[in-house]
This record gives C-alpha cells, sequence and structure tokens, in this order.
C-alpha cells in the first residue's frame, strides 16, 4: 500500500512539475516580448525559478516513481522496503519546498507588477519621442500592450 501510495503521489508530483514548467515559460515569453517597457531584468527571477523547479520536479518524481513501481513487484520489494519510509519523509520533504517555492513567486507578483508599472511610466515619457533610435520599438510594443489588454496607461487614462 505504501509503494502504491507513493507511486501515485509521484506521479501527481510529475504532472505538477510539468504544469509549473508550462507557467514558467509561459510568463518568460511574455515577459521577454515585453521587455523593451519592463524596469529592468531583474523581473525574470520568477519565470526563472519556476522553470527550475518544474524541472527538478520532473526528473525526481519521475526516478521516484520508477522506485515505486519497481517496489510494486512482490519479487524486488525486499530491495526497496528498507527505503520506502525514509524515501516517504524525503518525496514530502521535496513537495513542502516545492510549495514554498510556489508561493514565494507568488508574493513576489507585486515586485513584477511594479516593475512593470514603473517601466511602462518611463515608456510613456518617450512615447511620442520617434526620432531617437530605438523609442520606436517602445511606441509599438506600448501599443500592443494597450491593444492586447485594452487598457490605457498604469491605472487608467489620467496616466497620459
Amino acid at each position: 500500500k505504501l509503494a502504491q501510495g507513493l507511486w501515485l503521489m509521484n506521479w501527481l508530483s510529475v504532472l505538477a512539475g510539468v504544469v509549473i514548467f508550462s507557467l514558467g515559460l509561459f510568463l518568460k515569453i511574455e515577459l521577454r516580448k515585453r521587455s523593451e517597457v519592463m524596469n529592468n531584468s531583474e523581473s525574470h527571477f520568477v519565470p526563472n525559478s519556476l522553470i527550475g523547479v518544474g524541472v527538478l520536479s520532473c526528473v525526481f518524481n519521475s526516478l521516484a516513481g520508477k522506485i515505486c513501481y519497481d517496489a510494486l513487484d512482490p519479487a524486488k520489494y525486499a530491495k526497496w522496503k528498507p527505503w520506502l519510509k525514509s524515501y516517504l519523509a524525503v518525496c514530502v520533504l521535496f513537495n513542502i519546498v516545492l510549495l514554498l517555492v510556489a508561493l514565494c513567486c507568488f508574493l513576489l507578483r507585486g515586485s513584477l507588477e511594479s516593475t512593470l508599472a514603473h517601466g511602462l511610466k518611463n515608456g510613456m515619457k518617450y512615447y511620442r519621442d520617434t526620432d531617437t533610435p530605438g523609442r520606436c520599438f517602445m511606441k509599438k510594443t506600448i501599443d500592443m500592450l494597450q491593444i492586447e489588454f485594452k487598457c490605457c496607461g498604469n491605472n487608467g487614462f489620467r496616466d497620459w
């Protein structure tokens, strides 16, 4: 029963790792598309940590799923039985760390929002300055942001 429970928990954790990796990748792509209106490069900490934790979760839990699958076989069970309880503790700790990293990324959401707000505020200063090389790309990026999100400025049209 313990091996079956661990096997199920590991494969659910692999699926969670794939979801976390996908979210990190999506966030990184979206931030890269809007990098011209971002204030600094610190905003990539959240997607990088999501990608890293997602990959680590997939690798760790895939190997662990294989161990639990072997433990389901009566011929191989004796070999793995002494390790299952300590392995359960390691799995629980790993999943707690995974949850803490996800919580940390959620809490850093405000930092991402302030970075975007500050960068957008700076970008609006140079919105009409298309004579300077590179600024016309910022104008296009801000235009696309407003079209895509149906917004105007950080808090409304008064920001302009």
